[in-house]
C-alpha cells in the first residue's frame, strides 16, 4: 500500500507511517512516536514520567494493569485463576488467555482495553487517512481475541466511516518478530 500505519502494541506503544509509498521520518527522524501522544493530560503516568500518554493506557503493560485492577476488585475470577490466585501476579497474558478460552471476565477486560486502543487508532487514522493499519508487537499474538473488538470499536470512531473505503486492521505477518526483522 502507499499509505499505511504500523502500530506496535507491546511493553510500550510505537508507530510507523508509510506516506506515498515511503517511510515518513519527519523533520528530525522522530515521526510516529504515537505512544507518547498526550492522550489524556489527567491520565495515568507513562513509563517516561509524563501524564496521560496513549502508551500508559494502550500498551501490554496497561493491559496487565487493567487486568490486575479487575482481579483485585473481584470481577475477574478466570483471569485470577490463571495467575495462580495471586492478584499481584496478574499480567496481560492472563487476560488474553482467559478471553481466548471464552471466559466472560477475560472477554470484558479485552473489550475495555480494545475501546481505549481504538480511540488512539481512530485519532491517528483521522489525521493521516491510511489505507491499512498493521498491528505488531507482543499483543498481536492475541490475534482476533484483541483484533476483533479493536476493529469494531475503531469503526465506530473513524470519521466519515460510512462515506469512505474501510480501513482494515491486520496483524503483522511476522507477529512480534517484525521489529527484529526490520532492524536486521
Amino acid at each position: 500500500t502507499s499509505h499505511a500505519l504500523v502500530i506496535t502494541l507491546g511493553t510500550g506503544v510505537g508507530g510507523g507511517v508509510i506516506a506515498d509509498g515511503r517511510l515518513f521520518r519527519g523533520a528530525h527522524g522522530f515521526a510516529a512516536e504515537v505512544g507518547h501522544w498526550q492522550f489524556d493530560p489527567h491520565g495515568p503516568r507513562c513509563a517516561c514520567g509524563e501524564p496521560g500518554h496513549w502508551e500508559a493506557v494502550a500498551s501490554g503493560t496497561a493491559l496487565g494493569g487493567l487486568a490486575r485492577a479487575r482481579a483485585e476488585q473481584g470481577s475477574a475470577p478466570g483471569v485470577l485463576a490463571r495467575a495462580g490466585g495471586d492478584a499481584a501476579a496478574v499480567r496481560g497474558e492472563h487476560a488474553g488467555e482467559s478471553a481466548g478460552a471464552g471466559e466472560p471476565d477475560g472477554i470484558a477486560i479485552l473489550g475495555e482495553f480494545a475501546e481505549v486502543v481504538a480511540v488512539g487508532f481512530a485519532g491517528v487514522a483521522n489525521i493521516l487517512d491510511p489505507e491499512l493499519i498493521v498491528v505488531s508487537g507482543g499483543l498481536v499474538e492475541l490475534g482476533d481475541v484483541l483484533l476483533d473488538p479493536l476493529r469494531a470499536a475503531f469503526l465506530g470512531r473513524l470519521e466519515g466511516s460510512a462515506h469512505r473505503p474501510p480501513v482494515p486492521i491486520v496483524a503483522a505477518e511476522l507477529g512480534d518478530a517484525s521489529g527484529m526483522v526490520g532492524a536486521a
